[in-house]
């Protein structure tokens, strides 16, 4: 009974007119709370793009310094340019895996990675059989060979695939870094709005607490 008695003086003596005043700064704040994980994220995105940028670049340097290095062996026969065409193509076979991680949420990407995979192979095939040629068939012929349009038409489209996955990136870039902007400006709005309501609270706060003392 005792307990009862304290819980209906305490219920008499709230004032529940600061109900609507507490809910308005709980709201505020929910909102930018919100606000903020959005462009925490969105920042992420962005963060993401670069990543991808980077092995793009990797990747066409790789099969670069390849393609180089076979090719000053054929046309010197000095072994000193087979150590950076061995290297290169060991590294170049691990890029597609990686761009598929990158850009596992895009089908359109993972398309391209798979196009670009299917040109670094045959890419990496006709530099080890242009070796295989000088081996058995003599420099001539190999000279002969790297000479020829089959290369650079590979080599062209690699170039165009990784081309392409770079605008895509690009693009997204853009995209990403507008929406980000924007989550920006309204994350600016709500900071702003969520003082003014601050300070109406304390001031609705202050003029209830006084409404209540001179009653």
């Amino acid at each position: 009974m005792k307990r009862a008695r304290e819980r209906w003086r305490i219920r008499e003596s709230f004032d529940w007119r600061v109900v609507p005043l507490m809910a308005l700064v709980i709201v505020a704040a929910a909102t930018s709370y919100g606000y903020h994980r959005i462009l925490l994220a969105q920042r992420d995105w962005i963060e993401h793009t670069y990543p991808v940028m980077s092995t793009l670049e990797t990747t066409l340097q790789l099969v670069t310094d390849a393609e180089t290095g076979q090719r000053g062996y054929i046309l010197t026969v000095n072994e000193t340019y087979l150590r950076p065409y061995l290297q290169a193509i060991g590294e170049v076979r691990a890029q597609p895996a990686k761009l598929r991680k990158l850009v596992h949420d895009s089908p359109a990407q993972l398309a391209r990675v798979d196009a670009l995979d299917l040109a670094l192979t045959d890419k990496l095939a006709e530099l080890a059989r242009t070796l295989s040629v000088l081996r058995e068939q003599g420099t001539a012929q190999a000279r002969a060979m790297i000479l020829s349009d089959v290369g650079l038409e590979r080599m062209d489209r690699i170039r165009m695939l990784i081309a392409q996955m770079r605008q895509s990136e690009t693009e997204l870039l853009i995209e990403r870094t507008d929406r980000a902007s924007r989550t920006e400006r309204a994350m600016l709005i709500v900071t702003i709005s969520l003082a003014m309501v601050s300070i109406a609270a304390r001031l609705g706060l202050g003029f209830v607490s006084g409404s209540r003392s001179r009653s």
